[in-house]
């Protein structure tokens, strides 16, 4: 009861107004950091100010009293308590220079844990080959301890059980254990401190198991046997907690690895020190009987149990069509083969016991004793290997985008869609009106992508967070056609829209920084706005306004000369394009430039509407004046 207390104890962004954009944030939006934050930091393209400004990180997690800095543009948060592994959501506010209030949130995890995609990311422990001996030595150690405790327990519930005991392995094993932990311990910290380390959950756990250990000795040394439970029901909770299947199901995940390696070091352990009390009472014919008949009904229930638990585990870690062809999944049947085989030399010798005596069904006991031990060190094998990524399974967030990355926005009736294209992958954001949270709104993508040389395929998207989907993609130079079918669910118009996707990108921040520049220079000219929320009914009614370049820049995001994503498109009709991203607000820009690097057209696309938008510029005689 004690070990189970112990074990249950131990975006999409909001839009934003152009008059404060957020560029950048660390951690990164989307990106995976290894270690926990020390602090947060927002950074607009424009000075804001805290008043009504709120950050919250989700999980909850204590923060700090934010303050800005360079140019109260950089917006940053102590984090008081590390959050933990897993997934992170940031939700800000702030006050713009004008008096608007912006909000919005975005995404971070916290590592190790790591997820490997379809694409073909592989990922291997540190040290493999001596952790897995340091791991067996574990298991062995924890199999002798509790094996000892109910093997005496057996014998002493013999009638007439003979005085010769075999000589106690406790105290040896638990030393074994320690100095095993101990050496886990120094792999895991490495080059680190020893305050990282002890800050880290599986540096906490390596303390903790140390220590279980390290205990167990001491209650054997003071000759309270009985106390050594609990320390090595410690280093067991400390196991489940580090095991794969924790990974899949944070309570019942811990629990079945808890009751499995339970089980499993008791049935190798007991049969060891039942195999020594045998030896020990040579000749003593009715005691060895009655002793092995005990364990053998003892043997049953935990071999049942480990079949169970060791069946529920694989299930929860890997899928069937894996079992063959990952080294995980091969392991694994090769370790679930041991176990039948032990299983099958169990039986042989109760059957011997049955017809022969003592004698015949030791032989079988002994050889399933060094079948455990295999046993044992496949699962220690096991904890060092990467569990075979199912590729149809959704992910907690969107992949990290390495490299240069191409934008690409439409509008799908009511429906906003923001794509990225990486190399290797796309990710695709949809986004619809939202009354409740948004990670309450279902969505649907369908998607097909023609690629330059004509050959069409459909796409296989796999979930990665509400109304997010990615899909590993080899792309071909050229451009790349993609076809979206989106739907949210029946209050929201979806429908079919289209996006193209030049490969490979061409990052160019000079021009956007020539274009703001030109723009800042043009005298009054003409724009023509196009608006909708709903491209099922249209582009918007026609607006006619009369603005500066100046006034013009100050309502848009890049009016600073910055975009976290700034990519070249192929000229068109000899009109220079941009591409412009903002990854943490799902918003995109295509901008068409004049030799001058006026802007000619702009469509910018964000979660809540489409801006379609022509710039009428007054023609200028020779003398310079516009008319």
């Amino acid at each position: 009861m004690l070990s189970l207390v112990l074990a249950l104890l131990l975006g999409t962004a909001a839009p934003a107004s152009a008059h404060a954009t957020l560029l950048f944030t660390s951690p990164a939006a989307d990106a995976t950091v290894a270690d926990s934050p020390r602090s947060l930091v927002l950074v607009f393209d424009q000075p804001v100010s805290l008043s009504g400004s709120f950050i919250r990180l989700e999980p909850s997690a204590r923060l700090g009293t934010p303050t800005l800095s360079r140019g109260n543009q950089s917006l940053t948060v102590p984090v008081r308590t590390a959050p933990t592994e897993g997934v992170h959501t940031v939700d800000w506010q702030v006050t713009a220079r004008d008096g608007d209030v912006m909000t919005g949130s975005y995404r971070f995890a916290v590592g190790p844990r790591t997820i490997a995609l379809a694409s073909g990311q592989t990922t291997a422990a540190k040290d493999a080959a001596p952790t897995t001996a340091l791991r067996w030595l574990l298991f062995a150690a924890l199999a002798v301890a509790l094996g000892e405790a109910a093997g005496r327990r057996l014998s002493n519930h013999l009638p007439n059980a003979p005085a010769p005991r075999p000589r106690p392995w406790t105290l040896p094993a638990t030393l074994v254990g320690s100095v095993a932990t101990l050496a886990l311990a120094a792999l895991q910290l490495g080059d680190g401190s020893l305050s990282s380390f002890t800050d880290t959950r599986p540096g906490v756990l390596s303390l903790v198991e140390v220590a279980g250990f390290a205990l167990a000795a001491v209650a054997v040394l003071v000759r309270r046997r009985a106390w050594a439970a609990v320390p090595l029901a410690a280093v067991l909770v400390a196991e489940a907690l580090r095991a794969h299947p924790q990974a899949e199901q944070s309570v019942a995940g811990p629990l079945l690895t808890f009751v499995h390696l339970t089980a499993a070091a008791l049935w190798a352990g007991t049969l060891l020190h039942v195999l020594r009390a045998l030896a020990a009472w040579r000749g003593e014919r009715s005691p060895n009987r009655a002793l092995l008949l005990s364990y053998a009904r003892l043997a049953t229930w935990l071999f049942a149990t480990v079949v169970v638990t060791g069946l529920i585990s694989a299930l929860l870690l890997v899928p069937l069509g894996d079992l063959a062809t990952t080294t995980y999944g091969q392991i694994l049947l090769a370790k679930i083969a041991l176990v039948a085989v032990a299983a099958g030399l169990a039986l042989a010798a109760r059957h011997r016991l049955r017809r022969a005596g003592t004698g015949s069904s030791q032989r079988p006991a002994r050889i399933e004793t060094g079948v455990l031990a295999v046993v044992l060190a496949f699962s220690a094998t096991l904890t060092v290997l990467s569990v075979p990524a199912d590729a149809n399974r959704s992910l907690p967030f969107a992949p990290p985008l390495d490299g240069p990355v191409v934008p690409a926005g439409a509008r799908a009736g009511e429906i906003g869609i923001s794509a990225r294209a990486a190399a290797g992958r796309l990710v695709i954001d949809l986004t619809a009106p939202q009354i409740g949270g948004a990670e309450k709104q279902s969505y649907d993508l369908k998607a097909t992508l023609a690629d330059p040389r004509g050959s069409r395929r459909a796409l296989k998207l796999r979930d990665c967070g509400a109304g997010c989907f990615y899909s590993p993609v080899t792309w071909r130079d050229g451009t790349s056609r993609l076809t979206l079918t989106a739907s949210a669910g029946d209050e929201w118009a979806g429908g079919r829209a289209g996006l193209a996707v030049t490969w490979p990108p061409r990052p160019d921040t000079g021009l956007l920084r020539e274009t703001v520049t030109a723009m800042r220079k043009t005298p009054r000219f003409t724009l023509h706005e196009l608006v909708t929320s709903n491209t099922a009914r249209g582009l918007g009614d026609l607006k006619q306004l009369p603005v500066t370049g100046k006034e013009f820049l100050a309502s848009e995001p890049y009016g600073g000369g910055t975009a976290p994503v700034i990519t070249r498109l192929p000229d068109e009709d000899g009109h220079r394009r941009l591409a412009l991203a903002y990854p943490a607000e799902h918003t995109q820009l295509a901008l068409t430039l004049d030799e001058d690097g006026r802007i000619l057209h702009e469509t910018l696309t964000a979660p809540n509407h489409l801006v379609t938008r022509t710039f009428v510029y007054p023609e200028a005689d020779e003398d310079g004046h516009g008319h």
